[in-house]
């Protein structure tokens, strides 16, 4: 308990750290004035568009269940979506919103395995279409950070991502894993990578419903561009290679804020923002507050698209649940 509130203590240090940085290096008067002038319309139609993301993503989720033959109504599965979200954004430091989807998820399957599988497939999915849309919009747009070709190092990325994949889901590569895991006496770890194999290997031989749900990951991806570009074009914000810049960055920010740094990557992502996009931003004078704008519109995005998670909890039996989250974390050192 100790170890956990200190580990929590730390990544509140370092996101309030990260934002002290930030406010003292970006010319806060023009970061303000920014939002002051944000046209709406288009924020909300940001808003909109995120949270037909969100549809869209459960609607993949729900596809990959059916091998698992976990036939759960997609009504429920969007609900358990918005609930991931909203314990993303408001509890970040005691769970994710990944676990508590199979957290649910099991709790009405009681299929942990294949609970875990799922949603493990479906991160999977989205990194792989987010990977390939960066490595392929830097490649056409060429490019380049502090003189480094980005192309380069996305398919470097991918390649080690294709790789982490073969190791745990191709046989002869996973036969190898085990034997490591074994000799090193971590049989822990081995019951878990032998289940999540067991699950994963009930979609061999569907080529459709992969291809099918390759297909919802682009247009996912593709979405949340479309979400920070219409953000940026509520405060008159213009790049270099337009939409090609968002291809690149946004994935970017995205592969940095899963780092383990800070409470649900914040700081770090605003960061993140700033240090990219001001090397692109056009007929502004102080870049830095433009880009840390676009983050704080994308990060409000993302806060009020989680809202409708936070009223079905309640609408649920919130407080009669409010044990959900030590449940869940439990259930993954079980797994």
């Amino acid at each position: 308990m100790i170890k956990k509130t200190g580990a929590i203590v730390l990544k509140i240090a370092v996101t309030v750290g990260f934002y002290v940085i930030i406010f003292l290096k970006v010319d806060v008067a023009q970061l303000l004035s920014q939002l002051r002038n944000t046209r709406i319309s288009f924020f909300v139609a940001a808003c909109f568009v995120y949270i037909a993301i969100q549809g869209l993503s459960a609607y993949r989720w729900y596809l990959l269940l059916r091998p698992l033959g976990l036939g759960t109504p997609y009504r429920k599965l969007l609900s358990y979506y918005f609930l991931g979200m909203f314990f993303n954004q408001f509890l970040p430091t005691s769970i994710g919103g990944d676990l508590m989807r199979v957290y649910y998820l099991n709790k009405e399957t009681r299929t942990l395995s294949g609970s875990t599988a799922s949603v493990f497939l479906d991160r999977d999915l989205g990194m792989l279409a987010l990977l390939i849309i960066a490595l392929a919009a830097a490649t056409i747009a060429g490019t380049t950070f502090n003189g480094f070709l980005l192309a380069p190092i996305f398919a470097g990325i991918l390649v080690l991502f294709i790789g982490a994949n073969l190791a745990l889901f191709y046989r002869p590569t996973y036969n190898l894993l085990h034997k490591v895991l074994a000799l090193l006496r971590m049989k822990r770890a081995d019951v878990r990578v032998e289940r999540l194999f067991n699950s994963v290997n009930s979609f061999r031989g569907n080529g459709s419903l992969i291809t099918w749900t390759m297909v919802l990951s682009f247009m996912i991806q593709f979405g949340c561009t479309v979400v920070n570009m219409l953000c940026a074009i509520a405060i008159g914000m213009t790049t270099r290679n337009g939409w090609l810049d968002f291809l690149v960055f946004i994935p970017a920010t995205g592969l940095i804020s899963m780092a383990p740094v800070g409470v649900n990557g914040m700081g770090w992502r605003e960061a993140s923002y700033i240090v990219l996009f001001q090397t692109v931003i056009l007929n502004s004078a102080k870049p830095g507050a433009q880009a840390f704008a676009l983050s704080v519109l994308w990060l409000a995005v993302l806060v009020i698209t989680s809202l409708p998670g936070g009223l079905i909890y309640l609408m649920q039996g919130g407080k009669q649940k409010a044990n959900d989250g030590e449940e869940a974390a439990r259930m993954a050192s079980a797994f």
